[in-house]
């Protein structure tokens, strides 16, 4: 059985947007700063890892949202692993409030990449089984994001890639593609609705001085996102929207 292992600490300013709320993109920082330091008290963590070429990679977040934690609010983050198989591994997460109550409840698939040739590499037994959790041969499905095909976007921004958006594993972080979906929204959309839940797929690499562009087809009650870079798609994403006085 996998074992639970938390986090407790306020919501600081750097983590919020203009409504004093944790970012959709912060959320996921903080997901990996609790997975990190899970992996240093079981030292599997990145010294082991960096010591070996190898780096842990997200292919898949879904996440459902309650409401999100406010600045200065302390919550606490639980996480623990999921089922595990031959190249991917899965893994929760849950954001509670001081009550004890889960306000975001958040799943993940991962998988471990030589850093040098870019390939995924077979789950060493000695990285995986100290974080328990269950290995199987299929692991369940993730939510399917639909793909932006021929619709024309409502909006569409390019971004170039800066030094600060690339992390240890030398490629764009996670959650650098969250903050580009969100900010080609339109500002008084962010400001009238509340995300409730989403989910953001990584497909291709993005590195040092490419240039990307984030685009978004609007609905009803949810946007499709596609991050590209040329003519290939580097991130996909769907998000579920509900007006803010509905929260």
């Amino acid at each position: 059985m996998a074992d639970i292992y938390s986090i407790t600490q306020p919501i600081e300013y750097y983590q919020v947007d203009l409504t004093r709320k944790l970012s959709l993109a912060m959320m996921l920082n903080l997901a990996i700063l609790c997975s990190r330091k899970q992996g240093e008290h079981l030292q599997v963590g990145y010294a082991e890892t960096d010591k070996r070429g190898l780096g842990w990679v997200i292919l898949q977040y879904d996440v459902v949202i309650k409401r999100r934690p406010e600045l200065g609010e302390t919550i606490t983050i639980e996480t623990k692993a999921g089922e595990w198989g031959a190249y991917f591994a899965k893994r929760g997460f849950l954001f509670k409030d001081e009550s004890g109550e889960v306000i975001i409840d958040m799943d993940s698939l991962w998988a471990l990449i030589d850093l040098e040739d870019r390939r995924m590499v077979k789950l060493p037994l000695d990285l995986v089984e100290p974080y328990g959790g269950e290995q199987k041969k299929r692991l369940d499905k993730m939510v399917r994001i639909p793909k932006i095909k021929d619709e024309t976007p409502d909006f569409d921004r390019p971004y170039q890639v800066r030094f600060l958006d690339i992390d240890g594993n030398r490629h764009v972080n996670n959650s650098k593609y969250l903050e580009w979906m969100v900010d080609v929204l339109p500002l008084d959309f962010l400001k009238e609705h509340e995300a409730t839940a989403f989910s953001i797929r990584y497909e291709n690499e993005v590195h040092y001085g490419h240039q990307v562009d984030s685009q978004v087809v609007m609905g009803d009650n949810k946007t499709k996102h596609r991050v590209k870079n040329g003519d290939q798609t580097a991130a996909e994403a769907i998000i579920t929207w509900a007006a803010s006085d509905e929260q």
